[in-house]
């Protein structure tokens, strides 16, 4: 079942992954991603930071002609020496960007964000003149609809105009940049990770209204009540953005893992709740209410989609005596919020005995 809400203008995206993003758990979930196989870094490049000393620097920049530069978010990971500890004036610094759509000149504009971030950290006395310069992983969090398209590095936009020989002879002598592009489309949700706030992003990111309410209670599991808090009021936001679907506010006190899971449950059971009742209003009154058994068919469907065929058979006979659109409307509210088969067996026979006829 589908309502007639749609997306109200444009949704603040940048804002609430910079607002994610913000909190060092974010990037030390995001490790996962950089990793091989599908990541610039080894398992051994890996081990090397010391991802807990993670700090966020400025993100704004001051070049020569005064045209402010600025990048999403900034942070930088000390690397660690032979013996494990933090090695003094060490980092990677990774260079994050957010996207919701393609774009074709982000290795120019990643270059053009390194060369100022190199000279501001020498301006502040981050760095010493004849200091090396710490390497940079510029990292793009794309959650578009379609897959990332667009040249990685920046060879891509100066070799072309070149003869192949003079191409050859010129490449040790080019600017050279590139990025590496987490790509949600690319991403399965069997991918996903518990704890992990780039998993829930691309499950959040591919969800339906269905799936967006299974998916709800995983905000529990990550890693603090700051992350958490940020990472409700975006879910929040997307849930009414996209599917009318209204979540209440929290307070700074339910934030705590028991009370954030317990407010997380009651809150997905009235919003779901409402979001039925107000498709189920808008069938009526368009004339165009799905049948009884249309809707025992889908709910049929559905459960066999989650739980597996023999479940969906288990569950026909019940169906059959519940008569009223309500009570399917409160089944599928039940196969929604339900982890298991036994849970949603329970379920069902309750909502079902007040709804039989």
């Amino acid at each position: 079942m589908s309502t007639s809400h749609e997306p109200l203008g444009a949704f603040p995206h940048d804002a609430a992954y910079k607002a994610m993003y913000s909190h060092p758990e974010a990037i030390l979930g995001l490790r996962r991603y950089l990793v091989e196989p599908n990541g610039p870094l080894s398992l051994q490049a890996l081990n090397a930071l010391d991802f807990e000393g993670v700090e966020k620097l400025p993100t704004e920049w001051v070049s020569k002609d005064f045209h402010r530069r600025y990048g999403d978010l900034v942070w930088r990971i000390p690397f660690r020496n032979a013996n494990g500890d933090t090695a003094p004036r060490k980092w990677l610094i990774i260079l994050l960007e957010f996207q919701s759509e393609d774009d074709r000149r982000m290795s120019l504009r990643v270059f053009w964000y390194a060369c100022e971030l190199w000279r501001d950290l020498e301006a502040q006395g981050v760095l010493a003149e004849n200091d090396r310069r710490p390497p940079l992983l510029p990292v793009v969090i794309h959650n578009g609809a379609v897959p990332w398209r667009s040249p990685s590095q920046l060879s891509d936009w100066t070799l072309e105009p070149f003869a192949s020989a003079l191409a050859t002879d010129l490449f040790a002598l080019q600017p050279s940049a590139g990025l590496h592009v987490v790509d949600f489309p690319a991403h399965r949700e069997d991918d996903l990770v518990t704890g992990n706030l780039t998993s829930l992003q691309i499950g959040f990111e591919q969800a339906g209204p269905r799936d967006f309410a299974r998916l709800l209670p995983a905000l529990a599991d990550l890693p603090s009540a700051g992350l958490r808090r940020t990472a409700y009021n975006w879910v929040r936001l997307r849930a009414k953005h996209y599917f009318g679907m209204e979540l209440e506010p929290m307070e700074e006190t339910d934030m705590g893992t028991t009370v954030f899971r317990s407010r997380l449950d009651e809150n997905m059971k009235r919003a779901t709740e409402a979001w039925f009742a107000d498709g189920l209003k808008q069938g009526r009154a368009e004339g165009v209410e799905m049948g009884i058994e249309q809707q025992r068919s889908s709910l049929r469907r559905q459960v066999a989609a989650k739980f597996g065929p023999q479940a969906a058979q288990r569950l026909a006979p019940l169906l059959v005596e519940v008569t009223e659109a309500e009570g399917l409307a409160d089944l599928a509210v039940a196969l929604l919020t339900t982890d298991t088969e036994a849970e949603l067996a329970a379920k069902v026979e309750r909502v079902g005995a007040v709804h039989r006829s």
